[in-house]
């Protein structure tokens, strides 16, 4: 590669494991960074569909991936004094079919993670500052070491560092959708056999999912606000507010929450979209939810991740290290598909945490149309064969 080798990928979630696993695969030299001191385990389940399931294949991970799903058999809703609405098959209510496949979120960053074994990783590092000039990116790291890469890919989430480091404010834009989530683990004390639960209310909705692991159960609560957490970032207050909503909600809302002080996978965050007109700035290029987060609530962003990923690498090996006309083709390549699932992110939240009751006839409309609208955006882009070019 001419004038491009050396690359720092920072974040070490979904997208920058996967760009690691591209950019060694097309000839680069990545480097890995992660602010935190481990892996994160736990967290919610993520769907791998349409575009995406191709590419796991070609990084030959996808029977890793499906022999780690989950294998939910029913999914159902009940109202909040628990009485049945509706059921559904567990595909069908989590908008999977054909080799759609869903995985905890920790175990799919372990594959991606050993599918990049050798491929420097750093935990417990983050950036502190990033200068460019033409030929280089000067980088210090929060330990106070100076570095010096040829490019740097911002694969940090939602609330990047990279993206507030290197753009302008009025280069981005954190489009507030209006809602919350948080997700952590609890005993299976109802004995749920692979089903999940879902009770919805006056724009709340909490569900308990028991999978593989029968001892224990993932519960997941959304709720409607804004602007409600001082510090978004701040577990305690995060616990606080969840118990001040939900404390009054019915169901299985008081022994959850009282379930919850022992928990010790909590997450929790906003349903928030990252809107910009162009991803890259010199040799900087944001990837994943930095870049374009469509919202937890879209179930795609791993999706966005993983062709992001492809698409940047793949341009890179294309442009044969032209890192300009790779972040311009980056940039052109992956707008419609990004667009298209942000579209589907804001349809999702409209959707759901809705003020009236959900009858049995809303669920079944809702989920005709969502899982329509998620064929569609899913495989809104055609992938070039990168590694074999013809």
């Amino acid at each position: 590669m001419s004038n491009v080798n050396k690359i720092l990928v920072i974040g070490a979630g979904i997208a920058g494991p996967a760009a690691c696993y591209w950019l060694r695969r097309f000839g680069f030299s990545p480097v890995l960074v992660e602010r935190s001191a481990s892996l994160r385990k736990g967290g919610h389940a993520l769907d791998v569909r349409g575009v995406a399931i191709d590419l796991v294949k070609r990084m030959g991970i996808y029977q890793k991936i499906y022999n780690m799903r989950t294998q939910l058999e029913f999914g159902r809703h009940v109202d909040p004094e628990g009485n049945t609405l509706h059921e559904e098959k567990g595909e069908r209510f989590g908008f999977r079919e054909g080799q759609d496949v869903e995985i905890i979120r920790s175990d799919l960053v372990e594959i991606l993670i050993d599918s990049i074994e050798g491929v420097p990783l750093q935990f417990n590092q983050t950036i502190e500052s990033v200068k460019q000039t033409d030929a280089v990116v000067e980088v210090q790291f929060k330990d106070g070491r100076t570095e010096h890469f040829d490019l740097v890919i911002g694969a940090d989430g939602l609330h990047s560092t990279t993206r507030r480091i290197v753009f302008d404010k009025h280069e981005y834009k954190l489009n507030d959708l209006g809602a919350y989530f948080s997700v952590f683990s609890i005993p299976n004390y109802l004995n749920l056999n692979n089903t999940e639960v879902q009770c919805e209310a006056n724009q709340k909705l909490l569900s308990i999912t028991s999978d593989k692991n029968r001892k224990m159960a993932e519960v997941a609560f959304s709720f409607r606000g804004q602007n409600v957490l001082n510090n978004v970032r701040d577990e305690s207050e995060q616990r606080r507010v969840l118990r001040d909503t939900f404390q009054d909600f019915g169901w299985e809302a008081p022994r959850i929450l009282e379930l919850m002080s022992d928990s010790d996978d909590f997450y929790s965050d906003s349903f928030t979209q990252v809107i910009m007109k162009s991803w890259t700035k010199g040799r900087v290029a944001l990837l994943g939810d930095a870049a374009y987060s469509a919202s937890p609530i879209s179930g795609q962003g791993n999706n966005l991740a993983l062709v992001g990923a492809y698409v940047l690498a793949g341009e890179l090996k294309q442009a044969g290290g032209n890192y300009k006309r790779a972040f311009d083709r980056y940039n052109e390549i992956l707008r419609p598909f990004i667009e298209a699932n942000q579209k589907l992110g804001v349809l999702v939240n409209e959707s759901f945490l809705v003020r009236d009751e959900v009858s049995k006839e809303v669920a079944e409309e809702r989920s005709n149309n969502i899982m329509e609208q998620v064929k569609i955006a899913s495989n809104m882009i055609v992938l070039q064969d990168y590694a074999n070019p013809h």
